[in-house]
């Protein structure tokens, strides 16, 4: 990632300003330039997204309420990746809790980071093809699963699907099904 022969900035000292689900952490650097400021950082655990396709070819998303933007989002199914489990293992996980589906094909699409200038958060985006109702599913938040077409769900981005880790899932999806990647 990025050049190695670039200068790195020296940390000083680092204050922890919150700890929960994420990590809120402030540090004292110092810049190459020689500029020093207080430098917040969000620490995450990362999340899992992965797009549901069931064996008609329709994907699965999920209509939930999401308090920070104060009302509902379609998303497709995610969640955060928990200790000890793997980001396959978050994405299998939620593809039962939030889709109410299972899948025996879970492949990789890529992963990313959401926003590198203040955050360490990770995405991993997979695939879940032929998938089927789960019977031993149980719903840990209320959502609501929402069958529509690939098509269908391409076109509400920036409409209906506003988040941008969803957009990026489902055309990344939308590539690998169409042979675009390989």
């Amino acid at each position: 990632m990025g050049d190695p022969g670039l200068p790195t900035w020296q940390v000083h000292g680092v204050r922890v300003l919150h700890d929960d689900v994420v990590r809120i952490e402030e540090h004292d650097v110092e810049t190459p330039e020689g500029r020093r400021y207080a430098f917040p950082i969000v620490r995450s655990p990362g999340f899992a997204k992965v797009v549901p396709i069931m064996e008609n070819g329709d994907v699965v998303l999920v209509r939930q309420y999401r308090y920070a933007v104060g009302g509902e989002t379609l998303e497709v199914p995610a969640g955060a990746i928990d200790d000890g489990e793997s980001p396959i293992e978050t994405a299998r996980r939620e593809l039962s809790e939030e889709a109410l589906v299972t899948s025996d094909h879970l492949e990789p699409l890529g992963e990313f980071t959401t926003s590198p200038g203040r955050m360490d958060e990770r995405g991993y985006v997979f695939l879940a093809r032929d998938c089927r109702p789960d019977p031993l599913a149980v719903q840990h938040e209320p959502t609501l699963p929402v069958h529509l077409p690939l098509d269908d769900a391409i076109a509400l981005i920036g409409g209906e699907v506003l988040a941008a880790t969803s957009s990026l899932a489902l055309l990344l999806a939308q590539r690998r099904l169409t042979g675009v990647d390989r």
